[in-house]
């Protein structure tokens, strides 16, 4: 029923320290004592909306017309600047719920604020009360509208980066397929040649001419430097992020993605070997774009140890999969064919496990 804390959830909280009005009221202001009980109810109104799942739309109507009808009511009959706080639900409207203007929530919201101004000049007594009500009703909207557009500079943001990440991943996989072709030209000819250099010297060796198979010989041997060394150079040309500079960049990326995320790594990655840690960086790098673009989870855990080998356990509570098939995650297994590894689908959702073995082939 309640989604797992986020660490964008004391934001909210802070806002609770103006409850000290209503509830200090009593004793400051002459409020009645009985004002104390729906003050209450409204700070665990807003929490409670904060944390309950959208899976609960009739809940959190409830607690929304609560919270509204509470600020119009208070404003109205026992203290008008309490109107300040529609503050609070400007807060709910932008970050929590993201409401667009056709919303219940939206249009409910300046309906109340039109109430209490309509309230407060028919009550106010002077001018001045009636200015004040207007500049109040002004500056909540003035902060609803600031804070509608930096949710939307910050939702382009995050938008950028995931294309900004697709086109990172497509360079990649670009950048692999050339190095394939590379090593494909310079090996499957290096091949070629040595085959037919074998079978020549074969031939030779047959006829008993061991000045041509010691030529022949030489040949193989320059060959197969001349490879060494075209290989090594592809070797040290290729680039690729090691599993630490990964995991960083999947916790940024979680981060952008509202998307609570913990990592326990317990291995010392930086010591793994090249194809050890570049098939982990990948494999990494796929499953946690899945969790994101398409698991609709709120949060995630990556677990990084050694047991026979490396594991890579993902754990997320997201949507998962509808049936398993034995043809999901096929790219990753295609992966693990270089490190003698195997993909486990622990559980299909709520929550969806998977788990990853890699070990070197010589191991």
């Amino acid at each position: 029923m309640f989604r797992p804390f986020q660490k964008t959830d004391p934001l909210y909280y802070v806002g609770l320290v103006f409850m000290i009005f209503p509830l200090g009221g009593v004793s400051w202001f002459g409020y009645p004592l009985w004002t104390l009980l729906p003050s209450v109810l409204f700070a665990l109104a807003f929490i409670a909306i904060i944390h309950i799942k959208d899976d609960y739309p009739k809940i959190i109507a409830c607690l929304w017309f609560y919270l509204l009808g509470y600020i119009v009511w208070i404003s109205c009959f026992i203290e008008g600047s309490m109107m300040w706080f529609f503050f609070f639900l400007v807060n709910l409207l932008v970050w929590r719920f993201g409401d667009k203007i056709k919303s219940y929530r939206f249009i409910s919201f300046l309906l109340g604020i039109v109430i209490v101004v309509l309230v407060g000049f028919i009550r106010a007594t002077s001018a001045f009360n009636k200015v004040y009500f207007f500049l109040v009703a002004t500056f909540v909207l003035t902060m609803l509208y600031t804070q509608h557009q930096t949710q939307i500079e910050e939702q382009m943001k995050r938008e950028l980066y995931k294309q900004n990440e697709a086109i990172n991943l497509l360079a990649a996989e670009n950048e692999r397929n050339r190095i394939g072709r590379d090593l494909h030209d310079t090996l499957g000819h290096t091949f070629a040649m040595m085959t037919l250099k074998t079978e020549l010297a074969l031939k030779q060796l047959n006829k008993q001419n061991t000045e041509a198979v010691r030529k022949e010989l030489l040949d193989l041997n320059q060959i197969s430097k001349e490879s060494m060394k075209n290989v090594r150079e592809l070797i040290n040309n290729l680039k690729y992020r090691t599993v630490t500079e990964e995991l960083a960049a999947i916790t940024e990326m979680f981060a952008l993605s509202d998307i609570g995320l913990t990592v326990e790594n317990t291995v010392n990655t930086d010591q793994l070997s090249p194809v050890i840690q570049s098939s982990m960086t990948m494999i990494l790098r796929e499953l946690t774009n899945n969790v994101i673009k398409h698991s609709k989870a709120s949060a995630c855990q990556i677990h990084i140890f050694e047991k026979d080998g490396f594991i890579i356990k993902i754990e997320d509570n997201g949507c998962g999969f509808d049936e398993l098939t034995g043809r999901e995650l096929s790219s990753i297994r295609e992966r693990l064919y270089l490190v003698n590894g195997q993909v486990d689908i622990l559980s299909s959702k709520q929550p969806t496990v998977i788990q990853i073995r890699l070990k070197d082939k010589e191991n």
